[in-house]
């Protein structure tokens, strides 16, 4: 049976799936979210966190031994908060729930957070994934998310949640699920001084971390595809190439879809590195 727990730890919400931490004898993997994730917080509904959850058991079907963690981002940041306070404040919350030290999977602007506290806090992390995430955005990234955000002082949630699906779903999937996004837009009323998405927005576009890659000891797995909408391929490369113990897994044909779209294709990596 599938052990899922959901709680919080220092403000930060999160879908627990497999033993506990304190009974496993692999470290836990701390799986830590992109751009879109106040628009939609892993607790913030049960369909969702029960998505989130079936990520969890995916990495645990195909050989992940210890307990997976997807934490989201707390509510309520200033708005000046960048990647790094973020990083400082998610070291807080696996100390909290004595989580370190950790294998950490970010996702695209989770990269961001992640290189931050394995820089800062190379306790806390035992191995690193960068989940298509490079050192900064690409010119293309910053104009996407540029739009974004516009769009979102515009009050047109709609545009951004469907923008967000299209950079992650392919085919009769990516139908489905921008089909969804009108009835939510419509009962969701969201309006943008409850939500915490410029916060993500400009901490994105503030973000370089080239002159931080150094400092990351733990070994760092980067996997970027090469039609990836927010980074360039030689991004990618070339942030595994300043990693004192970096290796970079390019995935053909592929863009921030891949783990949603083709799990197989990116969990095979990422499962390698970190046993």
């Amino acid at each position: 049976m599938l052990d899922v727990r959901l709680g919080e730890l220092r403000d930060h919400p999160f879908v627990h799936v497999g033993p506990p931490a304190e009974t496993s004898a692999a470290p836990p993997l701390v799986v830590v979210t992109g751009l879109n994730d106040p628009l939609l917080r892993v607790t913030d509904a049960l369909w969702f966190a029960g998505a989130v959850a079936a990520f969890g058991a995916r990495l645990r079907r195909r050989g992940y031994p210890g307990p997976i963690y997807a934490l989201s981002r707390p509510a309520g940041l200033p708005a000046r908060t960048t990647t790094r306070d973020m990083a400082d404040a998610l070291a807080d919350a696996l100390g909290e729930g004595d989580l370190a030290p950790a294998n950490l999977l970010g996702l695209s602007m989770g990269g961001f957070v992640v290189q931050h506290l394995a820089a800062d806090r190379p306790d806390l992390a035992a191995r690193v994934v960068l989940g298509l995430a490079a050192a900064r955005l690409s010119d293309r990234g910053r104009a996407t998310v540029e739009r974004w955000r516009d769009w979102a002082a515009a009050g047109e949630w709609g545009r951004v949640y469907r923008a967000g699906v299209d950079a992650v779903a392919v085919g009769a999937r990516r139908r489905l699920l921008r089909a969804a996004t009108y009835p939510y837009d419509l009962l969701s009323q969201i309006p943008p001084t409850a939500i915490d998405f410029d916060v993500s927005a400009r901490a994105c576009l503030a973000h370089d971390a080239r002159d931080r890659l150094h400092e990351i000891d733990a070994p760092t797995l980067v996997v970027g595809g090469t039609r990836d909408p927010f980074f360039a391929e030689r991004a990618f490369r070339r942030t595994a190439d300043a990693l004192p113990d970096g290796a970079f897994e390019r995935l053909d044909g592929l863009g921030h879809e891949v783990v949603v779209s083709r799990g197989r294709r990116f969990d095979r990596p990422v499962l390698d590195h970190l046993r």
